[in-house]
């Protein structure tokens, strides 16, 4: 009887660097976020939340970016390789996940904030269409036939379904919605945030 053979690993010195640093990373804000950082005066233990619901959706439009951007890389004919047709996937991927978290979060934190856990807002419909438009997207890559041709397809679609990230975005400005304006990144003004929150 032989034993099977030895898997390499995919991983190298570095990503293990790397993944080291951003376990650290991951405790040191969990420390943070849910034992340093006090409660607020207002929304009690519930401001945790908001930790994660925006950077949740900063990441989601990170994940759908990266993914246009390789789209047009794999569309121009100079740079058209596979490469950018598996990493526009896989960042959409990313993308869903976060977008996902997002909505969860922001539900959680909307029922104790406007109590309801959901509402036809434009900020919030539209995340929830960036989801569903980008779960397509996922399905899209799922089709058979020529590789080239589903790639196509794809980053074509990807292109399309990416014009809703800054829609989605500038929603709270455009529209007079539920949902509150930026708190950080006000341009020419200063950041609307207490203390360690």
């Amino acid at each position: 009887m032989t034993l099977p053979s030895r898997r390499s690993s995919t991983s190298s010195r570095a990503t293990r660097i790397v993944g080291g640093f951003t376990l650290l990373g991951v405790v040191a804000l969990l420390v943070l976020g849910l034992v340093v950082s006090p409660p607020d005066p207002i929304q009690g233990e519930t401001v945790r939340l908001i930790y994660v619901h925006p950077a949740s959706a900063t990441m989601c439009y990170v994940g759908f970016a990266i993914c246009a951007l390789a789209s047009i890389a794999y569309l121009w004919p100079r740079t058209r390789n596979m490469r950018w047709d598996r990493l526009a996937g896989a960042s959409a991927e990313v993308g869903v996940a976060f977008c996902v978290a997002c909505l969860v979060s922001g539900s959680i934190w909307g029922r104790y904030s406007w109590g309801v856990w959901w509402t036809w807002d434009a900020r919030l419909t539209l995340t929830a269409l960036l989801l569903v438009v980008f779960l397509g997207y996922l399905a899209l890559r799922r089709t058979g036939g020529d590789p080239a041709g589903r790639a196509k397809r794809a980053a074509i679609t990807a292109l399309c379904c990416f014009i809703v990230v800054p829609i989605d975005h500038e929603a709270t400005n455009w529209w007079v919605t539920l949902h509150q304006k930026d708190t950080l990144f006000r341009i020419g003004k200063a950041p609307l945030i207490q203390g360690w929150q």
